[in-house]
C-alpha cells in the first residue's frame, strides 16, 4: 500500500456574510478615528476657568 497525500480545502461562502448586528457594524465605523473631548470635559474646563478668573479678580 502506498502513502498517498491527502490535501484538504475548506472554503468560506462566496457571498458576504450578513452581520448579526446591523447597528454594532455602524457603531465600529463610527467609533473609528481620534475623538475630541466630551461636551461634559469641555463643560468642566470652562467651568474651572470661570472659577479661576473669578478668585483672580
Amino acid at each position: 500500500m502506498s502513502k498517498a497525500a491527502v490535501k484538504l480545502v475548506i472554503k468560506g461562502p462566496r457571498r458576504k456574510l450578513k452581520p448579526r448586528n446591523l447597528l454594532a457594524v455602524a457603531a465600529r465605523q463610527r467609533a473609528a478615528g481620534a475623538h475630541g473631548p466630551s461636551r461634559k470635559a469641555e463643560r468642566q474646563r470652562d467651568k474651572q476657568l470661570v472659577k479661576k478668573l473669578l478668585d483672580e479678580a
